[in-house]
């Protein structure tokens, strides 16, 4: 149900504009910033209980239980500016918890609350399609690790997965199987902390999804990056190795942000293009042909590309898993047969705009883990081998971005794994492998999201920032009176009244490429790319003239506009209310702030006192203990001294008393007279008996002076 008192003056006031002569004033709201308030407002949502709601930003007005990620992330930014970051991380807890086991996170969520009779629900229907979004029913199983973790209840303790038959959820939570979102996840919640108040609320809420962050970036880099090769080698000589660089593929359109009209796709899905017409397969569930309203959503692609995608989708979901790229069977077959590259299904891609978001993910996930070591909630010793490994990534996806790069035209390519049919491959399913990539040379506008991490190469942001001013040429991109075209000027177009056969302007795609021109310090361009963007959704000419005061009452939010016509796209029941639209806009008029956070001291100074007096006590008893220890030694050594002195005279008076002393030994003595007498030695008292030598025993005589004192 919508939050209905979530008004424009609930979002928060708006905050300084961007210093542009076409944006407002920092007191002035224009009816732009008014409808789209209104539309975010009313698109929140809650379904379940009270112990456990789920809230979330619906898609559009008409669409209820799809929670889109990419839309859903910068809904929430714009909510956490507008001083609403309680909302903010809400949607994200609604995001993240359809995470699997194994880091995964989904494209697409799915929440269902069914009545007991089953008769009734709320939220989204168990259908193929929602609207012109794709619907659960086409991610109809999902492998183990990649199940929705759902709430533990009262009588568990450990987190039960949306599988688990004895697990009663009063909210079902399903997902779009193995098909991941682009990730932009820390990148997102990186700004959202910084557009907060960065209250203890908010820094909780940052070190929850950290954790949550580090298991999805673990899943990337270890079940998506695979040993396939690029092509290119015309790589910035800071990025240079001796090794082959690693990189990370698609393996669905829909996880990227390519739109599907897009030319790139006839070229991407050759091979299942070929499999599908060689095996007539066409989709249909339940003998039902792919709806009216899907056909005339205006990014339909057309029934051949289309078929295509969907013999894709149902390739993963039969072998979601098998097709990992961290599958031990595949990695022993790697080896084997020397492949770099091994795959169940016909298709995969090397995307420069999911590529560029990882490497700035990987880098942000760093920052995110530095401000809570500085805010004293993870030690900086526990987290030493996590941000080390979290280094070594961000190195490693910022190497596979820049790989990318096109020098012969200027610009960053997407490339396709040139996958064969393997048969040698003993396995029950048939293997695609290959060693190689071939770059995909069309002029389109998806190629400057490289833009969106920043690049090392100050020569590649400039070829890239030439291309988007030029008027004409086959890399060229301002074609007409508003930025940013779809597709090159040097490309022909048809004149069929089909709206997916001409380029268009897309509100996702400037935004992204508006905030990498900022990224790469190209913040004049930036700011005019965002001018442009919001001039046509006011209907205003593209110009400094032009004032967003005047802005027409009727604009719609619809996700592009004709570039030739700048008509607004999307006759289907979600094509003009358009809440990523609306979140797009208001995050173009209000200025961010500057993005920065206090570290936290590592006690406080009350506690320091006490710790210094307890110091000083321990310090003084030490002393008294080493006084007393000193004392008792100097006693000690004075004794020893003492024996020791009378042990020397009683050595140097031993052998004067044997020379006194007759020997115990009988022996034969002459008398005067010559006779030979045996007597006893020592049987007869003379003057210097035994007796009276021992009288004369010094320790006798001290013995004697101490018994009587006088």
């Amino acid at each position: 149900m919508p939050i209905e008192t979530l008004s424009s003056e609930a979002l928060g006031a708006h905050g300084a504009p961007y210093g542009t002569s076409s944006l407002p004033q920092e007191n002035s709201e224009t009816s732009l910033e008014i409808r789209a308030r209104s539309l975010l407002a009313s698109s929140v949502r809650t379904i379940g209980d009270g112990s456990h709601p789920y809230i979330y930003p619906t898609p559009c007005e008409s669409i209820n239980g799809v929670v889109d990620s990419t839309a859903t992330l910068i809904i929430a930014r714009i909510f956490s500016k507008l001083q609403r970051s309680d909302l903010a991380w809400n949607f994200l807890i609604t995001l993240f918890s359809a995470q699997g086991s194994n880091g995964f996170l989904p494209r697409y969520v799915y929440l269902n609350r069914t009545a007991i009779e089953e008769s009734a629900f709320e939220g989204a229907a168990w259908e193929d399609f929602i609207g012109p979004y794709p619907g659960p029913k086409l991610f109809h199983s999902s492998p183990e690790g990649y199940v929705p973790q759902l709430p533990a209840t009262k009588k568990k303790k450990k987190r039960a997965n949306a599988n688990d038959p004895k697990y009663e959820a009063k909210v079902n939570i399903w997902s779009s199987n193995t098909i991941m979102a682009p990730p932009y996840h820390a990148t997102s919640i990186l700004e959202i902390f910084y557009l907060s108040n960065q209250t203890t609320n908010d820094v909780n809420n940052l070190q929850l999804f950290y954790h949550k962050l580090l298991k999805w970036h673990e899943y990337l880099h270890k079940n998506v990056v695979s040993n396939c090769s690029a092509s290119s080698i015309d790589i910035d000589q800071n990025h240079e190795e001796a090794n082959p660089v690693p990189c990370i593929t698609v393996r669905h359109p829909w996880e990227t942000e390519i739109d599907m009209t897009s030319p790139l796709w006839s070229d991407a899905l050759q091979n299942v293009t070929k499999i599908v017409e060689a095996e007539g397969w066409s989709w249909n569930s339940d003998l039902t042909p792919i709806p009216a309203h899907v056909k005339s959503s205006f990014d339909y692609p057309g029934d051949r590309t289309y078929n295509s995608i969907l013999y894709l989708l149902q390739c993963l979901s039969d072998h979601g898993e098998e097709n990992n790229a961290n599958n031990e069977n595949m990695k022993k077959e790697q080896s084997s047969n020397n492949e770099h590259f091994h795959s169940v299904c016909p298709f995969q891609m090397i995307d420069v705009g999911f590529t560029a978001a990882l490497s700035k993910a990987d880098a942000d996930l760093l920052q995110i883990g530095q401000i809570l070591v500085d805010k004293n909630r993870i030690t900086q010793h526990s987290s030493w081998e996590v941000m080390a490994d979290a280094t070594r990534r961000s190195h490693r996806s910022k190497r596979m971005l820049h790989q990318l790069w096109g020098s012969d035209k200027g610009t960053f390519f997407n490339q396709v794994v040139n996958l064969q049919l393997n048969s040698s491959v003993t396995n029950s399913n048939d293997r695609y492998s290959s060693n190689d990539t071939t770059q995909i040379k069309l002029p389109i506008g998806s190629n400057f999201l490289a833009m969106w991490d920043r690049l090392s190469n100050s020569t590649m942001v400039e070829s890239m920032s030439s291309q988007l001013l030029q008027h004409s040429g086959q890399f060229s991109f301002y074609c007409g009176e508003y930025m940013l075209w779809s597709r090159g000027c040097g490309e022909s177009y048809a004149t069929t009244e089909e709206e997916s056969s001409w380029p268009s302007i897309q509100f996702l795609l400037n935004y992204h490429i508006s905030k990498g021109l900022k990224h790469n310090k190209e913040v004049g361009l930036g700011h005019f790319v965002q001018s442009s963007t919001l001039n046509l959704l006011c209907g205003l000419p593209n110009s400094d003239e032009s004032d967003l005061t005047n802005c027409l009452q009727s604009q719609q939010f619809s996700r592009a506009y004709n570039a030739t016509s700048q008509i607004p796209l999307g006759k289907d029941e979600c094509g003009l209310t358009s809440t990523l639209t609306a979140a797009i806009a208001l995050d173009m008029l209000i200025a961010d702030k500057v993005f920065r956070y206090e570290s936290e001291p590592p006690i406080s100074s009350s506690s320091v006192i006490v710790l210094i007096a307890m110091e000083m006590v321990v310090a003084f008893g030490i002393g008294v203990a080493c006084l007393v220890l000193s004392l008792n030694l100097m006693r000690r050594a004075k004794a020893d001294e003492e024996g020791d002195a009378f042990f020397e005279i009683r050595e140097e008076r031993q052998g004067e008393e044997e020379l006194l002393v007759r020997s115990p030994v009988e022996s034969d003595t002459e008398d005067m007279g010559g006779n030979h007498h045996d007597v006893m030695a020592g049987s007869e008292t003379g003057p210097w008996s035994l007796e009276l030598i021992s009288r004369f025993n010094p320790m006798k005589l001290w013995e004697r002076r101490h018994m009587h004192p006088q």
